[in-house]
């Protein structure tokens, strides 16, 4: 399956860093989980770019087998920055699997790599930030309650 090239790519990892959110400056960032179905549709509208390390190859394969997801997966690594052009991000959430230090180790036999799970995290990148947003919902609730108000009101006339 190939994915549109649009400039507006998502990016998919296996994990969540600071510097993959250096370049979006003050926003808010939302979190959700969600389907294979749905990332599907997502990557065809958008794009996708895989970020691993070639270590992490045998890994995305098998989610790519598991998912049928048609990611390319490159042979370097690709660094990115979420940015005003590329704002979301999937990290396949993988179970299942020792780690050393906390870190997936990338050496797993196919039993163990038959015996993991997966999810899937979509973040998206707001240009505006939370508190922009809070004030703007309730300067437009009070709004609504003015209008409200004038459309009840009785005139003793």
């Amino acid at each position: 399956m190939r994915y549109p090239k649009t400039g507006e790519e998502v990016y998919v990892s296996l994990h969540l860093s600071n510097t993959m959110l250096s370049g979006i400056g003050k926003g808010t960032i939302t979190r959700e989980e969600v389907s294979v179905d749905y990332l599907k549709r997502l990557f065809a509208k958008h794009g996708v770019i895989v970020s691993a390390k070639p270590e992490q190859r045998a890994l995305l394969e098998k989610v790519n087998n598991t998912y049928d997801l048609g990611l390319e997966i490159s042979d370097k690594l690709e660094l990115f920055q979420l940015s005003e052009q590329h704002r979301r991000l999937v990290v396949i959430s993988v179970q299942g699997l020792r780690r050393k230090g906390g870190s997936l180790t990338f050496d797993y036999t196919e039993e163990e790599m038959d015996e993991a799970t997966f999810g899937f995290i979509k973040y998206y990148v707001q240009s505006r930030h939370y508190d922009d947003l809070v004030s703007e919902n309730e300067r437009l609730k009070m709004l609504l309650q003015q209008e409200e108000d004038w459309r009840n009101r009785t005139d003793n006339n």
